[in-house]
């Protein structure tokens, strides 16, 4: 089966779902088709995972003619935005199954999506002709595919998979649930950082979490100077970038994962997200410090993983109060429960009912 990726930039959902689909499905052959920098040109790494990369410079003639050339059997269009699965269904509709893929739903949003490219002109109609005309959608949370039922016809094919870490990047072993909690407890937040007022503007919530006592270490996804310089104005630990296998080998050393947003500008949005770093935090052992954002709140308390804080300026009293051994351990129990392999497997079997094929998941992998 031969498996056509489509995305403007591509981002890391997409290069741990292509390395997941390689593990669990060896016989499912990818290519990508983007307009921005390529995975490793992205993130170092991830390029290998494709037999074939189609740059789209022009994408109205260059999609069509990645599409004759690599005659995929499914088209997998990951969107911000949408505009490239409604031009995959404009080409190819009919002919080739095309799985929208919502990491984001741009009608919740008051915020370009900065992937280094404008904003669609008619996002609306984007989004309402990509999640009704697909031929199977795939969502990362329960919340996103309810906002999206509440305003559109759906495809009979939808499923939920949430982001996750490659299994083979979780640390195969943590310290001990038992361990001595840190004092000042050790929060880290890794990822996405911004400075102009997104949910990624971190600013304010990193000055209130230092201010509560808590040893604050901020890992950003990409080097940010603004940061450091908060960093050692607040007291907080800044560490440059490394690669994301690192990043989950020393991760263990912390006690608590931060994952609270600024939702000053798209609460809506960031109140159906279950971002990457939620499941790389529990991969690595740590339970998670969030706020009362819908999903991930929900996530938290139904999986019992963490604490939602009320206001980053509890976080360190929360921390000390709470017994925090009986949630590593919880966390050592699930972490395992949420991996990119696991979705993966559901993926090919959404592969399979849109093309009638086999459902081709190596066994135990």
């Amino acid at each position: 089966m031969r498996v056509l990726f489509l995305q403007r930039q591509p981002c890391i959902r997409a290069l741990k779902c292509a390395s997941a689909l390689r593990t669990v499905a060896p016989d499912v052959r990818l290519a990508f088709a983007a307009q921005g920098q390529t995975l490793t040109e992205f993130y170092g790494s991830g390029d290998e995972l494709f037999e074939r990369w189609f740059r789209m410079d022009d994408p109205a003639a260059e999609l069509r003619q990645a599409i004759e050339a690599y005659r995929p059997d499914v088209i997998h269009s990951h969107n911000l935005p949408d505009s490239l699965t409604v031009m995959a269904l404009d080409i190819a509709g009919g002919r080739i199954p095309v799985v929208h893929d919502v990491h984001d739903m741009q009608s919740l949003r008051s915020t370009p999506y900065e992937d280094g490219f404008p904003d669609p002109t008619d996002p609306a109609e984007m989004e309402r002709r990509a999640s009704q005309e697909c031929d199977a959608l795939i969502t990362v949370s329960d919340e996103v595919l309810t906002q999206l039922e509440a305003r559109y016809a759906l495809p009979e094919i939808t499923r939920v998979l949430p982001n996750a870490p490659l299994e083979r990047d979780i640390p195969r072993h943590i310290p001990p649930a038992d361990r001595r909690a840190a004092d000042p407890p050790r929060v880290v937040y890794q990822g996405s950082l911004s400075d102009n007022g997104s949910h990624y503007d971190l600013r304010g919530i990193f000055e209130d979490v230092a201010a509560s006592g808590a040893d604050l270490a901020i890992r950003p996804a990409r080097p940010h100077a603004e940061y450091a310089e908060l960093a050692r104005r607040i007291g907080a630990r800044y560490y440059e970038p490394v690669p994301p296998a690192q990043l989950m080998r020393e991760l263990p050393s912390e006690d608590w994962g931060w994952a609270g947003f600024n939702d000053g500008l798209n609460r809506a949005h960031i109140d159906t997200a279950l971002p990457n770093k939620a499941f790389e935090y529990l991969g690595a052992g740590l339970p998670i410090l969030t706020l009362p954002h819908a999903a991930l709140a929900r996530f938290v308390r139904d999986n019992g993983v963490g604490l939602v804080l009320d206001d980053p300026s509890q976080a360190a009293a929360a921390a000390r109060d709470a017994d925090l051994g009986a949630l590593r351990a919880r966390v050592a129990e699930a972490r395992f429960a949420f991996t990119a392999e696991n979705n993966a497997r559901r993926l090919v079997e959404v592969y399979g009912d849109l093309v009638g094929s086999p459902r081709a998941v190596t066994a135990g992998a």
